[in-house]
């Protein structure tokens, strides 16, 4: 240990200049153990000392222990008889330099020679070092270097943890540093973006979105709500928003191409208003749940938790408002001229240039990639999730079950048991020094056991905040009591009974010396009843009272006189903080009453509770009693971090009742059907359990970031299982197999996908310094994967066994037409379908209401078969049943009811037998879900294969359902 101080502490070139010097100039020594074996010794420094001495100091300390632990040793004895502070009965070897007092009070730990081990080898576990520099911030870059070092220096030393009173500094500064994750996060999420909308134009300008919601949100915190605190916790809102403006794009660049790709699309405003319509549903929704579980906590009494719900829900709106006006003029900017097509056009010139790099190496990525995803949510998943059902809703149940078990029973969720606020990881020196090691000192454990807590009673003052609950360093004004009079003998009398009363309860605790000011009318009254003299203080009528009430007047003269005299007597300090009287303007207007308590402060809430409930209700049995010009009184102490506790306690489980009730409401009003909305509540429940119980067996306590983070996630765990729910009730001429094979097929992509930007973007700011971008990144990896998880396999599971039948309990909302044209209109009924496995769209009913009966198929087959459409291998063409007959299209003279047409368009490279062979293999992988077929394809060959191969549209004079 002396060896890292002179080498690695003293040599750094900000210690010379911050240390505390003798009279040559020279640094102190520092407060260490070897530094005191040394002077024991009689040695020069620590760095001279042998074996033999440190085996000599051993002794010492072993040898005069006991007189510690029985506290005659303190740290004012003295040697000299002559001293007040000599201390008898302690040999002068454990006096000496107060070295066996400071050594076992500040340096060595509390289990170094302990009286319980008397018959065990002292064992020195922990030792601290008091560096001759005062900490702050010129102590800033000593703690950096030392930060630095390696863990161990050998095999017996170690720096385990540090205290240099510079926590908040490095705070400012850590914020500013980690803000760097925050960036990585958003370029994987970039390149993800990038990669999936094929456009680094539409990537750009989704960022551009996301950072315009957070100065928007901003805008409305500081000028509208007129919030002037920020505390840091609101830049936790830039993940919220890197996470949800990605999910909402990927919704609608796809809803985008499938409205573009439909051969009617027509112009950008129809395209445009298609997308809107048939995606902006699905977005408000999981925005809406989102931004409703953040302002449920602006309920909350603690200032940061309802400022960051504030800035936090009003940034996921703003993302919303932009996605569906900023993203739509995006693409349509992209389209006209900023698409690959118009910047890079191969046949000008063989050589590939940038825009060729940008535009094809992400497709090339794109295709390979949704092969893949295409046999995962078509085939393998839907698959896995029918058939493996009642096994995914078993094992799902259990865990979710043991979720409660875990948050309600053993080990339980717990209210923060610190009142130390912890803002880097459990690893920082500081933060290991303040929750694991401070505890092994005597030091430290005394200063905590002498926080006694007042019993302070407060008369004049009414007990009203006027300050600003979302300003913490906005302490409001004083309201007084405007009845309140103690001069009265009415008064007088209750107060010295109450202070009389107060002196036998079980809470009071005596300290001893004169209570001179506790009781204010006690002491004065005695004042008063001394006998007069020619001295200043004992003139009528401030003497010779022969009672202890006095009148009113005599009262409010002699008070005057009787401060005065205590502020002169020695043993009294009198000043601002001293119980008794209050006056402002010369009245007497506020008065306090403060004894010392039996009871310690302590983090534990059930203690603290007690405490405050017995003082309280003393308070409020004695006040039934009390003239109605002191009625008005009340209690307070140090609880501070009790009101901390009571108020998580009390507000997190009404913010998450509430939070749930908004997302059963709008589950509903979504889905409109009694089951799925009910499948979709037990699903989000089940999340809420396993997520919660999982940050519980990480430690978590209910604290701050706990609180906020609890609430949100349920806002968070809905999307995937609405998104699914939409779907599934979208679908009710197929059978329930069907259906899930439909929602995992057009979902399950855009659903993971967004489930893994959301999880790289918590975890990527894993290696923060910062605790609450840890905690949050922590959150974000376990809510959205359990949300996922739940979702895809226990919902539809749940679904596929319990779901309804086709309509069952499914509800409509009511059509109006108060202004409506006699001459018929056309109406778009365009109905989008793909299998690519990356959609994010559902098929878009207007209003989610049902099909209507001249939607269904006209087929002479006895049973309604699903059509497979498969996707070209050439990108943009899919067999589609795409128009009605109403439709723009629907008059061209080469259409007849029932025909199914061959028309010309670009090569695709594929033969009649090819297109044979893929529909036919196609048909036998889904013959495992017993699905009867319409017409075949040696049927179409027989009938219409005259024209040469081209892709195929199937054309129809009702539209497919």
């Amino acid at each position: 240990m002396c060896h890292i101080e002179d080498y690695h502490i003293r040599t750094h070139s900000t210690f010379a200049t911050n240390c505390q010097t003798k009279i040559n100039k020279q640094c102190c020594l520092s407060w260490s153990l070897g530094n005191y074996v040394a002077m024991l010794s009689d040695k020069r420094d620590c760095s001279s000392i042998t074996e033999q001495d440190v085996k000599m100091t051993k002794d010492l300390l072993t040898s005069c222990a006991g007189h510690y632990y029985n506290t005659t040793l303190k740290s004012t004895c003295d040697t000299d008889k002559k001293s007040r502070h000599f201390c008898s009965g302690i040999p002068k070897k454990c006096i000496k330099f107060q070295s066996v007092y400071n050594i076992l009070h500040h340096i060595a730990d509390v289990n170094f020679v302990h009286p319980n081990k008397q018959n065990q080898e002292p064992f020195l576990t922990y030792a601290v070092t008091f560096l001759p520099v005062v900490g702050g911030v010129d102590s800033v870059e000593l703690f950096k270097h030392i930060e630095s070092w390696p863990k161990d220096f050998g095999d017996e030393v170690r720096v385990s943890g540090a205290n240099f009173g510079i926590k908040d500094t490095l705070f400012n500064q850590h914020l500013i540093a980690d803000s760097v994750w925050l960036l990585i996060s958003g370029i994987v999420i970039f390149l993800l973006l990038w990669l999936y909308s094929l456009s680094i134009f539409v990537t750009i300008m989704t960022f551009f979105m996301m950072f315009w919601s957070l100065e928007m949100a901003y805008l409305l915190y500081i000028m509208v709500f007129d919030i002037s605190f920020f505390p840091y916790m609101n830049l936790v809102a830039v993940i919220i928003i890197l996470a949800i403006g990605a999910d909402d794009v990927f919704i609608y660049v796809k809803v985008w191409e499938m409205a573009k790709s439909e051969r009617n699309n027509g112009t950008f405003e129809k395209i445009v208003s298609d997308t809107l319509k048939n995606g902006s549903v699905s977005m408000f929704v999981t925005s809406l749940t989102t931004a409703a579980a953040l302002y449920c906590n602006a309920f909350s009494s603690i200032t940061s938790i309802k400022c960051f719900s504030i800035y936090a829900g009003t940034a996921v709106l703003c993302n919303f408002v932009l996605v569906v006006t900023w993203m739509p003029a995006s693409i349509v900017i992209y389209e006209k001229w900023c698409n690959c097509e118009k910047l890079y056009n191969p046949e000008l010139g063989p050589r590939k240039n940038v825009c060729y790099y940008i535009c094809k190496l992400p497709q090339q990525t794109y295709h390979k990639i949704s092969d893949w995803c295409r046999i995962l949510f078509e085939k393998l998943l839907p698959f896995v999730i029918i058939r493996g059902k009642f096994i995914w809703l078993v094992a799902l149940s259990v865990l979710g079950i043991l979720g409660i078990v875990v948050i309600f029973f053993y080990p339980r969720l717990k209210l923060p048991s610190s009142e130390k606020f912890q803002v880097f990881s459990s690893d920082h020196l500081m933060e290991r020094y303040d929750f694991g090691l401070s505890d092994q000192f005597w030091f430290e454990r005394q200063q905590r056991k002498q926080e006694i807590l007042p019993l302070r009673f407060v008369w004049g003052i009414e007990a009203t905040d006027t300050g600003s609950n979302l300003d913490p360093t906005d302490k409001g004004d004083i309201v007084f009591d405007g009845s309140f009079d103690p001069t009265t003998p009415e008064a007088q009398i209750w107060l010295l009974n109450f202070c009389q009363d107060l002196r036998q309860m079980d809470f009071y605790q005596n300290v001893g010396g004169f209570e001179q000011t506790n009781c204010f009318f006690e002491f004065f009254s005695h004042f008063m009843q001394q006998p007069c003299s020619t001295d200043f203080y004992n003139q009528k009528p401030c003497c010779n009272y022969s009672t202890s009430i006095i009148k009113s007047p005599d009262l409010m003269q002699c008070i005057p006189v009787y401060i005065p005299s205590l502020m002169n007597s020695p043993s009294v300090i009198y000043n601002s903080f001293t119980p008794g009287p209050r006056f402002t303007n010369g009245r007497l207007s506020a008065l306090i009453v403060e004894f010392y308590s039996n009871f310690h402060f302590t983090t534990s809430f059930p203690n603290m509770s007690s405490f405050y409930t017995s003082v309280d209700q003393f308070l409020d049995e004695k006040l039934k009693s009390a003239p109605s010009e002191i009625k008005n009184g009340w209690f307070i102490s140090e609880l501070e971090f009790f009101s901390v506790q009571k108020s998580l306690s009390d507000e997190t489980p009404m913010t998450l009742g509430i939070s749930l009730i908004i997302v059963t409401i709008v589950t509903f009003l979504t889905t409109l059907n009694f089951l799925i909305s009910i499948f979709a509540i037990v699903s989000i429940a089940f999340v809420m359990f396993v997520t919660i119980a999982s940050l519980t067996l990480l430690g978590w306590e209910l604290n701050i970031l706990e609180s906020v983070v609890i609430t949100v996630a349920v806002g968070l765990s809905i999307d995937f299982t609405l998104h699914i729910g939409v779907s599934f009730r979208n679908s009710p001429d197929l059978s329930k197999d069907m259906r899930i094979v439909s929602t995992t097929s057009k979902l399950g992509g855009v659903v993971t996908m967004a489930a893994i930007t959301t999880f790289l973007a918590g975890a990527l700011m894993m290696p923060s310094t910062i605790l609450a971008y840890q905690k949050f990144g922590t959150f974000l990896m376990i809510v959205i994967s359990t949300s996922w998880l739940y979702a895809v396999f226990f919902f539809q599971s749940l679904l596929c066994v319990l779901g309804p039948h086709g309509g069952f309990g499914q509800l409509h909302w009511p059509s109006f037409k108060f202004c409506s044209r006699s001459d018929k209109k056309h109406v778009d009924k365009t109905v989008y379908l793909t299998t690519e496995s990356t959609s994010s769209y559902y098929p878009a009913l207007s209003s989610f209401s049902e099909p209507s009966q001249d939607m269904e198929i006209q087929s002479n087959t006895h049973k309604a078969s699903l059509f497979q459409h498969r996707r070209s291998r050439s990108r943009g063409h899919y067999v589609k049943a795409e128009t009605r007959s109403d439709s723009p299209e629907s008059d061209r003279s080469e259409r007849k009811e029932g025909q199914v047409k061959f028309s010309g368009g670009s090569e695709i490279g594929e033969t009649a037998s090819e297109v044979r062979d893929d529909w036919t293999v196609s048909g036998a992988d889904d013959s495992v879900f017993d699905e009867p077929r319409g017409l075949t394809i040696n049927e179409l060959e027989g009938r219409y294969l005259s024209v040469k191969p081209s892709p195929i549209e199937i054309h129809f004079a009702e539209s497919l359902t």
